[in-house]
């Protein structure tokens, strides 16, 4: 073999070597491969020792990468087989002595299919440790899963079986419902329903239905017979609110017979209600107009007095406001004041400052030996003068604030004490007049 040769296959096991991976090609392969090329250098001629060891150093760090790589596989296949042994175990403890027995909800079953088929996903990947290990783990995975199969017949059968006694108790129970529904018809004669209530009674403390349960029923056996309509709306309305707590008592076919009746038995009691609370608004309309006069002297004289009211109540919201917007403007002002104050109190020692400066560049003019020098301190004293006259004139236009800023604070609290005294005028005032309104004929009437 050439050196052109073998130089193309350490490329090609390069090539293959940066491939390798968990998800990559197997390494039996590539460990093949790097013993051909092993062989191969012994039957290659290189120009000189040089080239054969370039040649063989790179074909060396190849060779512990794959190991690198190798280890690197296998402790991944090895968490790989570890991940699904732990989920078979956990399959296992799911399952435990029977996971059917005690009638799982909906959720745990789903729980226990998607634990099932996340499973069986482990098992299309050639990624486990070893062989002998996936057996053995498909043998157990496979054990719990016809373990599984023979209880979902079981629990399924049992089920169907249940569901059809619910259904025989279904039917028997909507009948009794029905004819009790029925006889909430306005037309039928208040006795009859009292029988159907005492059969409803009957039956279902017989099914295993329990006093407080049927409560309602024993309530409205002892109804007052001058009431019919009452008690039958009060029937119907606690036959709907029955079926709503026991739905699943009842089959669907069952409950829409049920509501069908319902509906239609209702329609009737309430044309039966339309014509009942036409005749009583009848004899209510002769009470009403009587006692409209009456009402009308009092009804202007409340008027009158709310209408004031709210006069008293709209000029003392308006005084609040008032209040308020100077109370503001009021806490501006003082922190205006104490933001000048301050500044004057800065602007006032600074002042102090530059005179004192001032003295002393003075003193140094007189004991001075050159002529610069004077001059330097000269050109310092007329800029301390400028600045001394800057500083008086912003003291001055600090105090004329001030003293306008005092001012505004006098007049504000002025006002508001005048606004304080008007509050609380109006304040007795609505006082009095909510008192009148209290005690008028017309309020206490609508207390009562």
């Amino acid at each position: 073999m050439t050196t052109l040769e073998l130089q193309q296959k350490i490329d090609r096991f390069d090539e293959l070597v940066k491939g390798f991976g968990p998800e990559s090609i197997n390494g039996k392969t590539l460990w093949q491969m790097k013993s051909e090329i092993s062989e191969y250098f012994r039957g290659t001629i290189f120009t000189d020792a040089e080239e054969k060891k370039t040649a063989w150093d790179k074909f060396e760090s190849l060779t512990l990468s794959l190991k690198e790589k190798q280890d690197n596989v296998t402790k991944i296949n090895e968490q790989f087989s570890e991940g699904a042994e732990h989920l078979i175990e956990q399959l296992e403890g799911m399952i435990g002595e029977g996971f059917y027995v005690n009638n799982p909800e909906k959720e745990a079953i789903s729980a226990l299919k998607e634990l099932t088929d996340k499973i069986f996903d482990y098992f299309k990947q050639p990624r486990w440790s070893s062989k002998e290990r996936r057996t053995k783990a498909w043998d157990t995975f496979s054990g719990l899963r016809e373990k599984l199969r023979k209880e979902e017949d079981t629990f399924y059968s049992a089920l169907r079986e249940r569901k059809a006694a619910q259904t025989e108790r279904s039917h028997q129970l909507s009948s009794i419902i029905i004819e009790t529904v029925e006889a909430c018809h306005p037309d039928i004669a208040a006795g009859i329903l009292f029988q159907l209530l005492q059969q409803l009674t009957a039956h279902l403390l017989s099914i295993g239905f329990t006093e407080e349960s049927v409560e309602w029923i024993l309530l409205n056996k002892e109804a007052e017979p001058r009431t019919p309509l009452k008690l039958k709306s009060e029937g119907l309305r606690e036959v709907r609110k029955f079926l709503n707590e026991y739905r699943d008592e009842i089959t669907r076919d069952d409950r829409q017979r049920i509501y069908s009746k319902l509906e239609e038995t209702s329609a009737e009691l309430n044309k039966a209600w339309e014509i009942y609370r036409e005749a009583q608004q009848r004899k209510q309309a002769e009470w009403e107009e009587r006692k409209k006069l009456g009402e009308q002297k009092r009804a202007d004289w409340l008027k009158k007095q709310t209408d004031f009211l709210k006069v008293l109540e709209e000029k003392l919201e308006k005084r609040t406001a008032d209040k308020a917007n100077l109370e503001r403007i009021l806490t501006g002002k003082k922190d205006f004041l104490t933001r000048q104050q301050g500044r004057l109190e800065n602007q006032t020692g600074f002042l102090q400052k530059i005179k004192e400066d001032l003295r002393d560049m003075q003193e140094k003019i007189n004991t001075a030996w050159t002529d610069s020098f004077k001059e330097k301190m000269t050109e310092k004293i007329t800029f301390k003068e400028t600045k001394i006259l800057e500083v008086n004139a912003d003291i001055e236009e600090v105090k004329v604030k001030i003293a306008e800023v005092e001012k505004d604070v006098v007049d504000i609290t002025e006002k508001l004490a005048s606004i304080e005294k008007s509050a609380e005028e109006l304040t007795l005032k609505i006082e009095e007049v909510k008192k009148n309104l209290g005690d008028s004929p017309a309020e206490q009437g609508k207390l009562i």
